[in-house]
């Protein structure tokens, strides 16, 4: 009998063990896609569309302008930046004081618009390039078409290489865990076509399987889910170069979906793995 506890511990702590791995590997790796989408879109964001404004634009006329620009359904914020700020920050970016060679500031007070993530394409810009040159406090508009293309390219190739990972990883999260479950269950076949024999219905055989399980595999994901965070708290606390983008309502999404598969899955696999015990004939079973 005691042989037999054992036995049994040792099998739901395998299982417990294999889920929780499986769970914690495909949150991480899910929680890596989301902080890269972000990522992704948080650099787009940060790409100016730059309005540069003729000398003899009038503040009042500025204003208004970046007033309408405000109310842009793709606009997130923009920013004034006047000549003499210009001229400072191009002091600081080639550290070279060309105001004193010169004699006067040839920069032009200007706007910089930083455009919503989905918005940050080269038809669009084109559209807003066009639109704002009509106007007649507008010298010129610039933006960064060549890095835009690139960007959105290498972006767009990066998800479907991304979605191939994730839809792979997906099958063989699922097929370990099966495995694991089907060699818990296989101890207990002649147990299973016991009791079928002796006039127990496959629900009734089923069902403490399905409980026990279903149990182990909201276990394992309390224990991935632990483990998950600690990991992303010491990862971000040690390594400078690492930054994620915590968004609390993702976080809790990801990790109710971390307890909602491992339920969903250690019940379909367990409903298959004793079904196929249940359909098996005796001699099957050796």
């Amino acid at each position: 009998m005691a042989k037999k506890t054992n036995q049994l511990f040792a099998s739901y702590f395998f299982v417990t063990i294999s889920i929780s791995i499986v769970l914690y590997i495909l949150g991480a790796f899910i929680f890596l896609v989301v902080n890269a989408d972000q990522v992704s879109n948080d650099f787009k964001e940060n790409i100016p569309l730059t309005i540069y404004l003729k000398d003899s634009a009038k503040k009042i006329e500025i204003n208004q302008l970046q007033k309408k620009i405000s109310l842009k359904n793709y606009t997130k914020s923009s920013v004034f930046i006047s000549k003499e700020q210009g001229a400072e920050l191009l002091i600081k970016e080639i550290e070279e004081d060309f105001l004193e060679f010169l004699g006067t500031n040839p920069i032009l007070n200007s706007i910089d618009i930083y455009l919503k993530a989905d918005f940050v394409k080269s038809d669009v810009l084109y559209n807003i390039e066009k639109e704002f040159s009509k106007n007649e406090i507008v010298d010129e508009v610039r933006y960064d078409s060549p890095l835009i293309s690139l960007l959105n390219e290498n972006l767009k190739k990066i998800k479907i290489g991304v979605l191939v990972m994730a839809s792979f990883f997906l099958i063989i999260s699922v097929l370990i865990i099966n495995n694991s479950i089907r060699l818990s269950i296989y101890s207990d076949r002649m147990l299973i076509k016991t009791m079928q024999l002796v006039g127990a219905t496959k629900s009734f055989i089923r069902k403490p399987f399905i409980k026990t399980h279903v149990n182990l595999g909201i276990i394992s994901s309390i224990n991935a889910i632990v483990s998950l965070y600690l990991s992303i708290i010491y990862f971000e606390k040690t390594v400078d170069e690492i930054y994620f983008l915590f968004d609390f309502k993702i976080i809790i999404l990801l990790f109710v979906s971390i307890i909602l598969f491992s339920i969903v899955i250690t019940f379909i696999c367990t409903f298959l793995a004793t079904q196929k015990f249940l359909n098996s004939r005796i001699e099957q079973l050796y």
